[in-house]
């Protein structure tokens, strides 16, 4: 896809989880509207492949090896993206993982787990970032939610309340970071047919999401990566504090049975431009 103009240019944005799936493609479409993208990831071998790759297309992207739960390796590789350029505009966090469980029967260390991938990890970059970021006199940052966090999921609880976390902490930072320029909001992705999500799912399963979506289909990782760079943008420069839903309308019914399940579906029409 071809941007409409270059949003970014020569401004340093840093993506965490930024090596495959949705980090990548926010990666790609930050590096092909002028940013200096720095992805973090501890799957380093992949996010140097990406940052080989789009660098030998004309791009500066620079990959650095971090776990993102633990905050030494996340401010070490901050100092490196730091050195390159000495600041960072934009701060997208993608990292994070999911796992399922019913609260009476789930031990406590499934929630300590997802707790730092997903919560503890946010704070983390936000702790690290904002320093710099006011600094400079302002920046972007975006955070990873979902639409688990707006409403409960049986058998999901220990995804659900963490990306519930998100979205409140979220609305905190940007009350707090808005006298310095700093715009703080959350994406609230859907379903996203990424290879992680697909591997999981059957044929069968994937057409129950589509039966459940307004649009008839899951999203793809760049229609995501849309959303959130409009976030990171200055086109949402009057945005803050606020939780974007990008899920082709899936939370838009009350999910009675009586009402969508039984709502007579077409095909769904061809992505545009894709």
């Amino acid at each position: 896809m071809t941007p409409p103009c270059r949003r970014f240019e020569n401004k340093v944005a840093i993506v965490s989880g930024g090596a495959d799936g949705m980090g990548a493609a926010c990666v790609r479409q930050l590096a092909a509207e002028g940013a200096i993208v720095c992805a973090l990831d501890v799957k380093i071998d992949m996010a140097r492949g990406l940052a080989r790759e789009l660098s030998a297309a004309g791009a500066e992207v620079h990959a650095f090896e971090a776990d993102v739960t633990d905050e030494g390796q996340f401010r070490a590789a901050l100092a490196k993206a730091i050195a390159l350029h000495g600041r960072v505009d934009i701060l997208i966090n993608i990292a994070g993982g999911s796992a399922s469980g019913l609260v009476s029967e789930t031990e406590l260390s499934v929630y300590d787990r997802l707790y730092s991938l997903n919560f503890r990890s946010t704070v983390i970059a936000g702790q690290a970032v904002i320093p710099h970021m006011r600094k400079a006199g302002g920046g972007s940052i975006v955070n990873m939610s979902s639409i688990s966090g707006l409403r409960g999921d049986p058998d999901w609880s220990p995804y659900n309340s963490m990306k519930a976390a998100i979205i409140s902490l979220t609305q905190s930072m940007a009350w707090e970071e808005g006298q310095f320029g700093i715009r703080v909001n959350a994406i609230c992705p859907g379903p996203i047919g990424s290879e992680r999500m697909l591997a999981t799912i059957d044929e069968e399963h994937v057409a129950e999401y589509n039966h459940a979506i307004a649009l008839g289909r899951v999203g793809g990782a760049d229609e995501l990566a849309e959303a959130i760079l409009f976030l990171a943008s200055d086109q949402a420069s009057f945005v803050t504090g606020a939780h974007l839903v990008a899920d082709g309308g899936l939370t838009a019914t009350t999910a009675q049975p009586t009402t969508w399940a039984k709502l007579p579906r077409q095909k769904p029409p061809p992505r545009r431009g894709g």
